[in-house]
């Protein structure tokens, strides 16, 4: 029996319109409802519960952890985990560092010129990662983790309640502004250690790209993560070049001040 307008339960096309429709519901209803939480982070993730479910983390402990070289170590192989081409002998491994308002967005487009443009595929070929990634898409673990412990606002608690995402909180475990601001100077630290174990397993001293344009002298680039790139570069490890302006291209040398010993000053 041929199928008739009249008889639509026998059409098709209306059946295979109707099966569309269910398997769109079906995945409209997974998104709404909540896919399992370990959707938005890889295997082995540190994070804990959903994406942006807090953990209150005692900074005594975290403190500890993130201040052990294993720290760095445990970077290094999260970001080796994503692109193994940060430890292939040859790859040529660029690092981005940023402080201070403007220059977040022009590491992200050096990142992207890096990844996505001819350098990508050159023989060999370069990869660049930073802080919170190996690009602009795909965090660490341990970023990930160290975001949804929301140090500064558990340091500025409102009637006792720690607020985030506009929910109140109780914190098992206080945070002082201090322990805030160490265990981020903490983190930025051992990130650019990170930078050891890609230059020995590649080659290749690692290419160390920082737009800090308005950076202050109390703040972690130049407190901080500068006195670490200073000692990777005195092992040969690292090679810094710093922004001119906002809008330096990693492929025009003329953009750039190389040389720690030539980093600008910091802003007053």
């Amino acid at each position: 029996m041929e199928p008739t307008p009249a008889n639509p339960a026998n059409n098709p096309r209306i059946l295979l319109l109707a099966g569309i429709i269910l398997l769109a519901c079906i995945a409209a209803a997974s998104f709404l409802f909540g896919a399992p939480a370990g959707t938005c982070t890889p295997p082995g993730s540190l994070a804990t519960g959903s994406c942006h479910e807090p953990v209150f983390t005692d900074p005594a402990v975290k403190l500890k952890d993130i201040s052990s070289s294993d720290y760095s170590l445990q970077l290094y192989k999260e970001a080796v985990s994503y692109e193994p081409l940060l430890a292939a002998k040859g790859t040529q491994v660029h690092m981005g560092f940023y402080s201070a308002k403007g220059n977040h967005g022009s590491l992200l487009l050096l990142l992207d010129a890096i990844n996505e443009g001819p350098a990508a595929t050159a023989n060999p070929p370069h990869r660049a990662i930073w802080a919170q990634g190996i690009n602009g898409f795909y965090p660490y673990p341990s970023w990930e983790r160290i975001m949804n412990e929301h140090w500064y606002e558990r340091a500025y608690p409102v009637n006792g309640s720690v607020i985030i995402f506009g929910k109140a909180y109780t914190d098992p475990h206080p945070v002082t502004f201090e322990q805030a601001d160490a265990v981020w100077a903490e983190y930025s630290a051992r990130f650019a250690e990170v930078a050891e174990p890609i230059a020995l397993a590649t080659g290749n001293p690692v290419q160390v790209w920082c737009f800090v344009e308005g950076a202050k002298a109390n703040r972690i680039f130049y407190s901080i993560e500068l006195p670490a790139l200073k000692k990777l570069e005195e092992k040969g490890l690292v090679e810094v070049h710093f922004a001119k302006t906002q809008q330096a291209a990693w492929d025009n040398p003329s953009d750039w001040i190389s040389g720690t010993a030539n980093v600008p000053a910091p802003a007053a």
